[in-house]
């Protein structure tokens, strides 16, 4: 049981990967504006590990947080603007008192969907292969529709994990953040794999 290949040894093994990566993505954004390329950097190190690779993983972090810095930083910092206007559109909306409230209310949360789903995939594409800042955007938006069910699933799994974390902070403090990474970089390599196939096919 506590041999090298033992359950118990993978257990703590990974229960120390996903430690190890939440330090260095917390350590990582404590400037606040490096969030975006420890975002980049944790979901290349979760990228190796779905490849069934064993990287360094604080060699291999800092490697991807130098190699992601400028497009991460740029395209988080477009998507914040986006994500801020959006919001204020939608609270605009909510205060009206206009027939078309409705229909706009409406047009809001559908865009917002679109907005979350391509928040969920702008850095696992980052990390899989290189595109132009805004082939990025409309190549998230576009994974993020298609398959939409694992868009959901993907954010239901987020939102289940945020609400026990919160009920076990050494939950929160420790893994969330690598979790959610990986749980998010799961789905998108899903997504790659499915394409693939059916490209491959056609």
């Amino acid at each position: 049981m506590f041999k090298v290949d033992g359950k118990l040894y993978r257990i703590g093994t990974w229960i120390y990967h996903f430690a190890l990566l939440n330090l260095l993505f917390l350590l990582s954004c404590i400037p606040i504006i490096t969030i975006f390329p420890a975002m980049a950097a944790a979901f290349g190190v979760s990228r190796q590990w779905i490849k069934k690779k064993e990287p360094q993983i604080i060699t291999t972090y800092i490697q991807l947080l130098k190699e992601n810095f400028k497009q991460s930083m740029i395209v988080g910092i477009f998507i914040v603007i986006i994500g801020l206007l959006l919001y204020g559109d939608f609270y605009f909306t909510t205060k009206i008192d206009s027939n078309i409230k409705f229909a706009l209310y409406i047009f809001f949360c559908l865009m917002m969907v679109c907005y979350f789903a391509v928040v969920l995939h702008v850095f696992p594409l980052m990390v899989n292969g290189y595109y132009t800042g805004k082939q990025l955007l409309i190549n998230a938006l576009k994974f993020g529709l298609y398959k939409f069910h694992l868009t959901l699933i993907n954010m239901i799994c987020l939102y289940a994990l945020f609400f026990i974390s919160l009920r076990v902070p050494i939950i929160f403090f420790f893994f969330f953040s690598s979790i959610s990474i990986f749980i998010t970089y799961w789905h998108s390599e899903r997504k790659f794999t499915q394409m693939a196939v059916e490209n491959g096919t056609n």
